[in-house]
């Protein structure tokens, strides 16, 4: 009787351990290389490695979930995914809707064309066809500085990014709008792709979590992306996933996305 007393008490313990431990979906989308992507199955990237160690050190543990971008923000919104963490740059639009973490990494919007293009940063938007992934701040850019003003391009929307260099690359559009470091990492994977121009955007990237911050992640959040930096681990993801970047202090100095 006592040993049986024992393995259930043993058991309860096991039980309540199981249950009390936390466990945080993270949506991405797994085709923006450096920041996410997916390999035989396995999630990589920089804010994949950055959300694993942040969960490490605040004691919880992290899923991985692959959605299509433009959905990204109503899935969190819906309860599906608790933090997005792939490159989502803070706007005032989105602002609205999700609460951010503090920024930590910043960029402006690059200008593809294929290797053997004429077109520069001006033409490339002139009676052409430009493409960018379907909820980007790159789209939106295209959108509201291009389309909404009359200028003679017709956008086309994409799923990815990678499609969108695809089409770039075989002829079928003339350029692709995308964030500044995901235009070098398609450069330096030696894909048939320049970059003719950068349109100053000084965007900020950040977590998102649920409007309200419901599960309290933020503080967990922001003190992790401070200890990574004090630990050094940080300045060690920077050079692996972006070789000669410089290492600014983390997390940034915020900018008001409204102004």
């Amino acid at each position: 009787m006592r040993l049986v007393q024992i393995v259930l008490g043993f058991l309860a313990v096991m039980a309540f351990g199981l249950a009390a431990e936390e466990v945080f979906v993270v949506g991405l989308d797994a085709a923006f290389p450096p920041f996410t992507w997916v390999e035989q199955g396995e999630y990589k990237g920089f804010d994949v490695e950055v959300m694993r160690k942040i969960a490490e050190l605040q004691g919880f543990r992290v899923e991985f979930r692959d959605l299509p971008w433009a959905t990204i923000i109503t899935a969190l919104a819906q309860g599906k995914i608790d933090i997005i963490a792939s490159g989502l740059s803070v706007t005032c639009e989105r602002a609205q809707v999700v609460d951010y973490s503090l920024p930590y990494w910043e960029v402006d919007q690059a200008i593809l064309v294929r290797q053997d293009s004429e077109l520069n940063a001006i033409t490339a938007f002139l009676g052409t066809v430009v493409g960018a992934q379907a909820g980007t701040t790159g789209y939106m850019w295209l959108e509201d500085n291009l389309v909404a003003k009359g200028v003679p391009v017709e956008l086309r929307a994409y799923e990815t990014y990678d499609m969108a260099v695809r089409d770039l690359e075989i002829g079928r559009i003339a350029a692709v709008l995308c964030d500044t470091d995901t235009a070098l990492g398609f450069v330096n994977a030696g894909r048939n792709v320049k970059i003719v121009g950068i349109v100053k955007t000084g965007e900020q990237y950040a977590y998102a979590v649920t409007k309200g911050d419901p599960y309290g992640l933020l503080p967990r959040l922001n003190e992790g992306l401070r200890k990574l930096y004090e630990l050094g681990i940080w300045a060690e993801l920077v050079a692996k996933y972006f070789p000669g970047r410089a290492v600014e202090p983390v997390p940034l100095v915020p900018n008001d996305p409204c102004r």
